[in-house]
């Protein structure tokens, strides 16, 4: 026999006898178990069961989730219950509160700053403070601006900036925020999609007819109030100003929905794909991107029937993460 192979023969020897089970009584509760030798199992002469039920030591270095709170928030496809506020309800456009508590106790710690730059009535913040998380708005509507501070705590650690987006520059730290949570408003599209939502087809549904938000405002420097390519361009400038304003390492989910321009000859407004690459001309990093499943909150209607023209209902939304 060559050298070579005696060596080869030597190597899955020892992997051989490494890999033997060993029969053993469970340190821990006393019961017959097996193990391959050399592992840590049998070293600790644990079964598998008592194994799997070690305290996990590390530190989480994100946030101050356990690691079986971490698993069970790490779906790709989501929905998030929960009833509208009356303050959500004048607003229009509000996420849940469930999706923006899911999302801050993902990406911060106990004490974090979390950032919405289009603040709103303030649901973001509302569960910033309920997690014991420091947050800060800015919102360009002043009755929006006065909704959210009605219901914030008053011991300093939350504000609402009454100011357009583009300028929070001015208002936070650069580097003092570790989150950002947001959702846009989308250009002209509250404008462009008037009346009940598909009031045309309600011959074919016995559902409710869903009324749409109404224009945040008429002020010109209202993002929704401008053309799509000036208001990708304003996008462009919030995702700046909210890189500057985020720590190393943190991050900025952004809430969006894709939609249809019919009057405009667009049958598919790709947005969300739009805001992932001004994100990325702005530095950050595609770290994510969560489905938002909401058809249980959206009645199914007929779009195009009976023509050629065959239309899905869009009843879920984008969640985009990004990282700096």
């Amino acid at each position: 026999m060559n050298q070579a192979w005696k060596k080869r023969l030597d190597h899955l020897d020892q992997a051989k006898a490494k890999n033997s089970q060993q029969t053993f009584k469970c340190s821990s509760c006393g019961c017959t178990a097996k193990a391959s030798a050399g592992t840590e199992r049998a070293d600790l002469r644990q079964c598998t069961k008592c194994f799997g039920k070690r305290k996990d030591t590390r530190a989480n270095q994100l946030n101050d989730l356990t690691g079986s709170e971490w698993a069970q928030l790490s779906k790709s496809v989501e929905r998030y219950p929960g009833v509208r506020s009356e303050k959500q309800r004048a607003h229009g456009a509000a996420f849940p509160e469930s999706l923006a508590e899911a999302h801050i106790k993902i990406y911060t710690k106990r004490g974090d700053l979390v950032l919405d730059p289009f603040a709103g009535v303030g649901t973001t913040l509302d569960v910033a403070a309920r997690l014991a998380r420091r947050s800060v708005g800015v919102e360009l509507n002043g009755n929006f601006c006065r909704v959210a501070r009605a219901d914030l705590p008053k011991d300093g650690n939350h504000e609402v900036i009454c100011d357009d987006a583009r300028n929070l520059g001015a208002h936070v730290a650069p580097g003092s925020v570790s989150l950002v949570l947001t959702s846009p408003p989308y250009a002209t599209l509250l404008q462009s999609v008037k009346g009940a939502f598909a009031y045309k087809w309600r011959e074919h549904s016995t559902l409710k007819l869903i009324s749409n938000p109404p224009p945040y405002s008429k002020h010109a420097d209202d993002l929704g109030n401008l053309s799509y390519s000036d208001f990708m361009v304003a996008i462009g400038q919030v995702m700046s100003a909210c890189w500057t304003a985020l720590k190393k390492g943190g991050y900025a989910v952004w809430v969006v929905k894709d939609y249809r321009d019919l009057k405009a000859g667009v049958p598919y407004v790709n947005f969300h794909g739009d805001v992932i690459a001004v994100a990325q001309a702005n530095e950050f990093k595609l770290w994510d991107v969560r489905i938002y499943d909401q058809t249980q909150f959206r009645p199914l209607v007929v779009l195009g029937y009976p023509s050629t023209n065959y239309y899905m209902n869009v009843g879920h939304s984008y969640i985009l993460v990004f990282r700096k």
